[in-house]
């Protein structure tokens, strides 16, 4: 997995190299370009990704990454029905249009409990340090809550996520990872309240997570 891409929001969650995405791992740097110290505030418009996006949400991906591996993650989880939730794919547009940032929530169980991976979040360069990850991330996550969904996830930047609610994973909920990820860097985040299930996360098939 790999991360995040707003280097001035924080890192990504797709990998334990790379924080933002499970299928790396914890890089103390912001990944996706994610790290902003203006957390979301300002001009940015997150909505949910349309049809018409996903040229530009490719474009972000490959822009905020150092290869193509978070891009083609992405659309690999959006061929898959089982991964692929519709409406948790999530851009934030600068005032002109452009597609700045994006994030993505997948389907991922605990043991056998459905829960959501947040993975990855990326911004473009230009616009990395001003907000949009940190509001496409908080968009994403209310919309998650507000389809019902209870548990979200993230390999991330222990410096980032817990500004979203997420803790570490494994000393404050008994969520295991797939892999033996740094704990400070595997969190987690109630969405709704309750505690979440213990066990172990299973990712799609996409991330290539055993």
């Amino acid at each position: 997995m790999n991360e995040m891409s707003d280097t001035s929001d924080a890192p990504g969650p797709t990998d334990p190299s790379n924080p933002a995405n499970p299928r790396e791992q914890s890089n103390q740097s912001a990944p996706g370009g994610l790290g902003d110290p203006t957390d979301g505030v300002g001009a940015w418009q997150p909505r949910p990704e349309a049809a018409e996006d996903i040229p530009a949400v490719r474009r972000v991906n490959l822009a905020a990454f150092e290869s193509a591996d978070e891009a083609d993650l992405v659309d690999a989880l959006r061929r898959d029905p089982a991964a692929w939730l519709p409406g948790l794919s999530y851009v934030a547009t600068a005032p002109d249009g452009t597609v700045a940032a994006h994030a993505l929530l997948t389907r991922c169980h605990i043991d056998d409990v459905p829960a959501v991976a947040l993975a990855p979040c990326a911004v473009l360069p230009e616009y990395q340090k001003r907000g949009a990850g940190g509001a496409v991330i908080r968009a994403l996550l209310a919309a998650a809550r507000a389809a019902g969904e209870r548990t979200a996830v993230v390999l991330g930047h222990p410096a980032y996520y817990p500004r979203f609610g997420f803790e570490p994973a494994t000393p404050r909920f008994g969520i295991l990872p797939p892999q033996p990820w740094p704990d400070e860097a595997f969190l987690a985040l109630s969405l709704d309240g309750s505690t979440p299930p213990r066990g172990t996360v299973r990712y799609a098939g996409a991330f290539g997570i055993e």
